[in-house]
């Protein structure tokens, strides 16, 4: 356990090193200053295609009436757009308006540029360890923070 601190730490500072490095390719992005709630509110609605106020709710586990206030100030921004569930008048329906379309095509073009100026400079072996270890670790924390509930 000892000897797992420093080499963690190194890890750590070195994520958050390349991450400060790479800064210049997010300011595009950055200049929509989306607050990290709007911002995660914005990845549900993008993944999902469309969602309803309760599922993103659930998802943030958060209350639907939070959800709902930040719905309206990106629906008033023109990231999203609500609408009324046709199936069922009493639930709004959230996509991705104008803003939120856009924002989405450049964290994609940023990405992409990313992986063509970086990621292909190491091998796919390299990157297939990547992700498995990603990946495991993500799964482990997943298991613990499940266990928690």
């Amino acid at each position: 356990m000892d000897e797992l601190i420093p080499i963690v730490k190194e890890i750590n500072e070195a994520e958050y090193e390349l991450n400060a490095m790479l800064l210049p390719y997010y300011q595009q992005i950055m200049e929509h200053e989306l607050s990290v709630k709007q911002s995660l509110i914005l990845e549900v609605v993008y993944k999902q295609k469309q969602a309803t106020v309760r599922e993103i709710a659930d998802q943030m586990k958060v209350s639907s009436s939070a959800v709902s206030q930040i719905i309206s100030k990106l629906d008033k921004a023109k990231y999203v757009k609500r609408e009324i569930n046709p199936s069922n008048r009493r639930e709004i329906l959230v996509s991705l308006g104008e803003k939120g379309e856009d924002y989405f095509a450049q964290m994609q073009q940023v990405e992409q540029d990313i992986i063509e100026r970086y990621y292909t400079k190491l091998t796919m072996e390299e990157v297939m360890q990547l992700k498995h270890i990603t990946l495991k670790l993500k799964g482990i924390v997943e298991q613990e923070l499940a266990g928690q509930n």
